[in-house]
């Protein structure tokens, strides 16, 4: 008995296996038992704990304590320490043990839990490196067998050789079994690992490109966030509409409320707003995509491996086998520049639960294609027949809308103010989405494959092997039955359930006939 639980029986790794297992040299020197996870680990989680408190803090400072620096620093440091010595606990009595054929992980405070994951189980193994892991030499470790959504496993702050030594391990394990199976068959083993050109990479000058598509009010949501959480430290008057009147002169005023000042001041407004979401999406992609670079590697199974990340470096592998579907974006403006989307929607998943990973963010469709051609998901052609929805799917939400913004507008023009009948002509732009929607909603069915595509302005494409399809459902709402059509819904491992892949407003007995085709 250990810690309360009872043992089960663990292979560490021994000389005689690094005789019979090449892949097990790779950690033999010091996996010969439990171990903790590097000492600075303690360091990087108590820095994290106090400052998501600092906020706390600051509010005691200013308020119960009267900003009292004396007593707000007593607490911080009561707080700090306790923080660290949990901390230092936790690190303590989590170990983990790399043996022959599984990893055991043993962690819990008051409550001791022990888990084993065999190898064999493991589906992805991913290695993520943040800003301050980076510069100590340090890596998290995640792993994933599919029991559950985000990963099974995670070891914390490793040194990035153990943790590079512990991904290749499985790896070459994994690499052992398929070549054990390749002999079998009569096949000739792996070659040899040996650099290779990336499969698709972006420069500095690629993410500036796909940051221009990638609008984002990330900066005014976290300057909202700023003035809500710290707005006591402003000046109150800063929100008084008397203070500003008595900061100008009447005549300064009225010059501002003509209606000619009003334009500028409203198309200033919206090239500031522009500005800012483009600044944003600039900012937002070069974190998340800088050195992007995207591999095929044939340890074990075949799988694409994928870095990128600016302050913290992501390193995972998608086995091609765990591929579902492939789903290509673009829009109107980057589509008329050539620029794609590509993204794999997989079983694998990057410890966020995300399962649509993005394997090409900004790619002309030769490097899209060169990346299908690795898995078994067929190109577009231009040879495909892509047919249409029924029309209702844009003239009967049209009707819908332009009931519901008549009545509004007339309500309000009786009611409140004639001008309020001017809201009518908010029509005519619902009309012309709606129907450039229905252009755009196609799909087309070959012998291996189906091609659905959706959306004008955000323009989905998505590409899906027959043989990866799990249900096929078909639905009709209450306004289908009078015109006899259906919703086709198909469903796909990994797939989302809130934006599953559908094939809307067909006839019920072309619905039928696709379904008996799909399954």
């Amino acid at each position: 008995m250990t810690d309360g639980l009872p043992e089960t029986t663990v292979h560490p790794v021994t000389q005689s296996d690094v005789d019979s297992d090449p892949a097990a040299s790779r950690l033999s020197s010091h996996d010969t038992g439990f171990r903790h996870l590097h000492p600075l680990s303690i360091i990087l989680k108590s820095a994290a704990a106090i400052g998501q408190n600092l906020i706390a803090i600051v509010i005691l400072y200013f308020s119960v304590f009267d900003r009292n620096i004396v007593y707000t620093g007593l607490v911080a440091l009561a707080l700090s320490t306790f923080i660290i010595t949990v901390m230092t606990l936790f690190w303590w009595r989590f170990t983990y043990q790399v043996g022959r054929r599984e990893i055991r992980i043993k962690s819990g405070l008051l409550r001791r839990n022990s888990r084993s994951i065999p190898y064999d189980r493991i589906q992805d193994v991913s290695l993520e490196q943040k800003l301050v892991s980076r510069l100590l030499g340090l890596a998290t470790v995640k792993l994933e067998t599919g029991a559950s959504v985000g990963e099974d496993g995670k070891l914390d702050a490793l040194l990035l050789a153990d943790a590079s030594a512990l991904r290749d391990r499985l790896h070459d394990y994994k690499s052992r079994i398929t070549a054990d199976a390749d002999a079998t068959d009569g096949a000739t083993g792996l070659p040899e690992k040996q650099e290779r050109k990336p499969l698709f990479a972006m420069d500095n000058r690629r993410i500036f490109i796909a940051s221009l598509f990638n609008f984002s009010f990330i900066l005014l949501a976290i300057m909202a966030a700023v003035v809500q959480n710290l707005d006591f430290l402003l000046p109150e008057e800063i929100f008084s509409l008397k203070y500003w009147a008595s900061e100008f002169d009447e005549q300064i005023i009225i010059n501002a409320l003509s209606m000619s000042a009003r334009f500028i001041w409203a198309i200033g407004a919206l090239f500031m707003l522009v500005a800012v979401g483009l600044l944003g999406g600039i900012i937002r992609t070069f974190i998340r995509e800088y050195g992007f670079r995207l591999d095929r590697v044939d340890t074990g199974r075949p799988g694409f491996r994928r870095r990128r990340g600016l302050f913290t470096l992501t390193d995972m592998v998608m086995p091609i086998h765990r591929v579902q579907a492939a789903i290509i974006k673009t829009g109107p403006i980057r589509s008329h520049f050539g620029w794609h989307h590509l993204q794999f929607q997989s079983l694998a998943s990057d410890g966020s639960g995300e399962r649509d990973h993005s394997v090409a963010p900004c790619a002309n469709m030769k490097e899209i294609d060169a990346i299908l051609a690795e898995t078994d998901i067929a190109s577009l052609s231009d040879e495909l027949e892509f047919h249409h929805v029924h029309s209702a799917l844009w003239w009967r939400d049209t009707l819908l809308w332009t009931a519901v913004i008549l009545s509004i507008s007339v309500g309000h023009g009786l009611l409140l103010h004639s001008a309020a009948f001017a809201l009518i002509i908010l029509a005519i732009p619902v009309v012309i989405v709606k129907y450039l929607n229905w252009c755009h909603h196609q799909y087309a069915l070959t012998e291996t494959h189906l091609f659905v595509r959706r959306g004008w302005w955000r323009r989905k494409l998505t590409i899906l092997p027959l043989h990866k399809v799990q249900t096929v459902d078909i639905a009709q709402s209450p306004l289908d039955h009078p015109l006899d059509l259906s919703s086709l819904t198909i469903g796909i491992a990994g797939g989302s359930t809130v934006a599953p892949l559908q094939i809307k407003d067909i006839p019920v007995s072309l619905a039928s006939s696709l379904r008996e085709k799909l399954i």
